[in-house]
């Protein structure tokens, strides 16, 4: 009986090590790199009259993307041309798209204020990276400071003499869409790591929180430690590690928490919209029939759980 146990013993132990084996390849790591990003861009504003502005988009259908609101809502107002930059490489593509209340291609939720900077921060833009204007540069480098302009054929003759960057661009031009991850009204928490790219100058770099996260019901967006999110960045998608698109980077704010009136401590919290109800049914008028084409999976209960942690403290703070 000791040797039958044994035995039995060891074969439970080799399959509980081959199931946390396969999950740590196929689901803790999917979204790890910055080539899992590719559905994310850096993309520049600008608009008559006004000093130009720079934020981040994630790719959630063929021809949409979503943003933070407060990226666009008063550039694009009544016009703005919009630059999204597409490789991170030694020559690039800005590939551009206008607005105008004619032809608008910028949609910012109805919902969003200015003065409640974080709920319902999140705008829709329509543009055909394959049909927009595109304009071929060389980035600047330490000997030449200035981007220099490329014609269409001598970027093309790069990508052929550049067999990883050319792997790149038809992968940007044709991206593995993330799934949003939806959810509904109760108190969460992500049963998940998360993680942003940043992306400056073209320059790519992942950010993992290390941190817990939590969707506050009675706010309508989600909060965890600052775990280096900057002003440049918003708009970007923030993933988890499973793959799932849960929302868009939005504000950093210092807080201080208080027991009565004795402050307990300081934190810088990074504070973002995630895709509700809101959010989605906003995302289905816009987007019509191409909504559709956006893949969605249940946050409750795959990639979070309810919680009984009290947000009295920070609901009064943040609200």
């Amino acid at each position: 009986m000791k040797i039958v146990s044994i035995c039995l013993c060891l074969l439970l132990s080799c399959l509980a090590w081959a199931e946390v084996s396969v999950i740590s390849v196929t689901d803790e790591n999917k979204h790890a790199s910055k080539e899992d990003f590719y559905h994310t861009f850096e993309y520049f504003i600008s608009t008559p009259g006004a000093q130009g502005s720079k934020c981040q988009a994630t790719r959630i259908a063929p021809h949409w993307f979503v943003t933070a609101a407060h990226c666009v809502k008063e550039l694009c107002a009544k016009q703005c041309t919009l630059q999204m930059d597409l490789l991170e490489a030694p020559v690039s593509v800005l590939a551009e798209g206008n607005h105008s209340l004619q032809k608008p291609t910028v949609f910012v939720h109805p919902g969003y204020r200015s003065t409640r900077k974080v709920k319902n921060d999140f705008a829709l833009i329509y543009l055909n990276l394959n049909q927009a204007s595109k304009t071929y540069y060389r980035r600047a480098t330490a000997k030449n400071p200035q981007n220099v302009a490329m014609r269409a054929r001598d970027f093309t003759a790069w990508l052929n003499r550049n067999p990883r960057t050319a792997r790149m661009y038809r992968q940007v031009l044709s991206p593995q869409l993330p799934p949003i991850a939806v959810f509904d009204n109760a108190n969460y928490e992500l049963d998940r790591t998360v993680s942003v790219i940043s992306i400056f100058d073209g320059k790519r770099h992942v950010r993992v929180n290390p941190n817990p996260v939590y969707y506050v019901k009675d706010l309508g967006y989600a909060y965890t430690q600052n775990f280096g999110v900057r002003k440049g960045m918003s708009g970007s998608g923030v993933m988890t590690n499973t793959g799932e698109l849960i929302g868009i980077i939005s504000a950093y704010v210092g807080a201080d928490l208080y027991k009565g009136k004795e402050k307990l401590k300081h934190e810088e919290l990074f504070v973002f919209p995630v895709f509700n109800e809101t959010l989605v049914s906003f995302m289905q008028e816009v987007m019509g029939s191409d909504f559709n084409r956006v893949s969605q999976k249940d946050a409750f209960p795959y990639l979070a759980r309810k919680t009984r942690k009290s947000f009295n403290e920070i609901t009064k703070m943040l609200k």
